[in-house]
């Protein structure tokens, strides 16, 4: 087929067309006029018959191909001569019957087009068959128990198998039910009396079946059920038979779990595999009798995928190997935040990098604080801003910054002040290291000393437009301060001393961009969790203004975990967030200080999601503590490979494995020599 279409239309037309998809010069740009002519003629050339009445038009004198090239070269200059040089007298009678030829060729090769789609061949045996070296066996549901589990089609689908599974529902009319009900009542109702009156055991079976008919005639009459006939088939395929032979067995076992009984087509496989296909052809026609409920209990078909409206793809159900979609920001949560934890070198990185890039695409903003220079690579390549929070960096935060008004809140003259003085005590009792409550009501007095020396005070109704202070400004009030001197020696390293570009510039950075990472690596200990503290509360003021779809991520958050002022912070915003539409991220591998902490469980009990990787035999006690891990699950974290993880989203857990596309694996692995 290929070959025939390439006869007339392998002509490449990229230096042509420009205006439709036949051809110009590019020097020329065709009218309507001239498009639509031109797309008349090359129709008149195509479906040409000798029957037809030639019509001639006024041309300028065309050119004559004749002995110059083979007939499909003549046919390819003609399809590029500009309108002006073409005429019908090019089309000789040889170069017509060229054409008839080729696209009867052609519509002839389109016709027996399902013989390129169509299997290769069919065998079909009394207990099986055989789909082009594919083995399929389809199994019907024979009878169903008085009572059965809801939602028992879960396990099904859970079934670790390649299957096909089909419902033919057919309603069927009340009053002919209820005709044929009280028959079968009347039957049953006869042989209990005749049974009780000859003083014989009345069979159980008997008097369920009678108690079931006598409900559905009830409910029926009540239309709290509807009547229906319902086939469920299912079909089993593997390209090995005795595989096959093994798995049925196992669903033939899984499924009389429920007291189902389920038989296999035999003689009839090929019927079975019609139910199947996606042709809705009910050939089996073997039918049980459902009411409404019953049929609510078998719908809608729910695994232990997590799937919603809203998603993004997280990887593949290492059970079913179903795909797992999911949102965070779906409402069916009761926030956005989930917990990572796992050991060094499980792929916690590479998730979540993953996670980031997806949402990205979504247009969600993205803030990360990272620890390690772990997304400076992949903060380049989606043409983020990366600002590195270091003693010799010229990018700075202020921590004296006024936070903006909410859009939704109304505020009293100093609320905004306030709360910022709050947050200065909680930064400035990690820097200094501790505070009485002496030190702490000085400190508080000297904040406010500190913003009215720029106009700031508890009586002013707008800060717009108003400096803050730095650091330096609060030195020297402190300096002036009776009792403020202890203080101020305590902080002046940080104004005068080894660390002070670190607090002490205004900010010159913003969040506008959609992909912002504060980096800390080059800070010294003992200032990552101060600083760590300052991107927090800067962030925080920045998304209180203006509530949008974000996402935080904290890596290494045991650094913040290890001061309780920190960490107190860090957990009341996590509690908050979704007042602010934001996700964070609590990424861990010390999971033993994580869990230790008494933040910890707090932090994990607040994250609707829960991610958790490859871990070790001495951590896994811890977190089983936390989350309830059942002995599966246990086993599943100790042994799990790289990229293999377990997925807790509310009620529901998932072991996952990440699938992520060749490209994106190279734009998001860490490349670790060069940070």
């Amino acid at each position: 087929m290929t070959t025939n279409i390439n006869k007339v239309f392998d002509t490449n037309y990229t230096n042509f067309v420009k205006w439709g998809w036949y051809p110009f010069l590019a020097a020329e740009t065709p009218t309507n006029t001239e498009q639509k002519s031109r797309l008349d003629r090359l129709v008149a050339w195509i479906f040409w018959t000798p029957n037809q009445t030639k019509q001639t038009t006024k041309q300028s004198d065309p050119k004559d191909f004749k002995g110059a090239l083979d007939l499909k070269d003549q046919i390819k200059k003609m399809l590029e001569l500009p309108d002006k040089d073409y005429s019908d007298k090019l089309l000789t009678s040889e170069l017509r019957r060229y054409i008839q030829a080729t696209e009867k060729s052609f519509h002839s090769s389109m016709s027996d087009i399902k013989t390129h789609i169509a299997p290769s061949y069919r065998e079909i045996k009394g207990n099986q068959f055989n789909v082009s070296g594919m083995t399929w066996k389809t199994y019907y549901a024979n009878n169903y128990p008085s009572y059965i589990d809801m939602l028992w089609t879960r396990d099904i689908l859970s079934f670790h198998s390649k299957r096909d599974m089909s419902f033919f529902i057919y309603p069927e009319e009340d009053s002919a039910i209820q005709t044929m009900l009280k028959n079968k009542a009347t039957q049953l109702k006869a042989e209990i009396n005749e049974a009780a009156s000859k003083r014989i055991t009345i069979d159980t079976e008997l008097e369920v079946q009678y108690r079931d008919v006598e409900m559905i005639r009830q409910k029926l009459a009540t239309r709290e059920e509807r009547y229906f006939e319902s086939g469920f088939y299912m079909s089993l395929y593997n390209p090995e038979a005795d595989k096959l032979v093994e798995e049925g067995k196992k669903f033939e076992q899984k499924i009389s779990g429920y007291w189902i009984k389920i038989k296999a087509a035999n003689q009839r496989m090929d019927e079975g595999m019609n139910c199947n296909v996606p042709l809705c052809i009910d050939d089996l026609g073997i039918t049980r009798s459902m009411v409404t409920s019953s049929l609510a209990g078998s719908f809608p078909f729910i695994s232990s995928d997590i799937i919603s409206k809203t998603w993004i793809l997280y990887g593949l159900n290492m059970q079913t190997g179903a795909l797992v979609v999911f949102d965070r920001f779906n409402n069916k949560l009761p926030n956005m935040n989930s917990v990572v934890l796992a050991t060094s070198g499980a792929g916690k990185s590479f998730t979540v990098k993953l996670e980031i890039l997806r949402y990205l695409i979504q247009g969600i903003q993205v803030m990360v604080i990272d620890p390690e220079n772990e997304y400076k690579a992949l903060t380049e390549k989606v043409w983020g801003t990366y600002v590195n929070i270091a003693t010799n960096s010229d990018q700075h935060i202020n921590p004296f910054d006024i936070p903006p008004k909410i859009e939704d809140i109304e505020y009293g003259k100093w609320d905004l002040l306030r709360s910022q003085i709050s947050g200065l005590l909680g930064m400035i009792g990690i820097l200094v290291g501790w505070l009485t409550p002496e030190s702490e009501a000085l400190l508080d007095k000297a904040l406010q000393n500190t913003y009215a020396l720029k106009w700031i005070t508890i009586d002013s109704d707008d800060y717009t437009g108003k400096k803050p202070p730095i650091m330096e400004d609060l030195l020297n009030v402190l300096e002036g301060m009776e009792g403020g001197e202890n203080l101020a020696i305590r902080l002046s390293k940080y104004v005068t001393g080894t660390f002070a570009k670190v607090f002490n510039n205004q900010t010159n950075i913003d969040l506008s961009a959609q992909f912002t990472v504060f980096s800390i690596r080059d800070l010294e200990e003992a200032l990552k969790t101060p600083a760590m503290y300052n991107v927090l509360n800067f962030i925080r003021t920045k998304i209180r203004s203006q509530k949008t779809q974000r996402l935080l991520v904290v890596d290494e958050a045991w650094i913040m975990l290890q001061n309780e002022i920190s960490a107190n912070f860090l957990f009341w915003l996590i509690k908050r967030a979704r007042k602010y539409w934001l996700g964070i991220t609590t990424i861990s591998q010390d999971i033993e200080d994580f869990v230790k902490s008494k933040y910890g469980k707090p932090i994990v009990s607040n994250s609707a999601v829960q991610i958790l990787l490859k871990q070790s035999t001495t951590s896994i006690k811890s977190l089983s503590s936390i989350l309830g891990l059942t002995e599966t699950e246990k086993q599943t974290l100790v042994s799990a490979n790289i990229w293999e993880w377990l997925l807790f989203a509310g009620s529901q857990h998932v072991a996952v494995k990440i699938m992520a596309s060749p490209e994106e694996k190279d734009f998001i692995t860490t490349n670790i020599t060069a940070t």
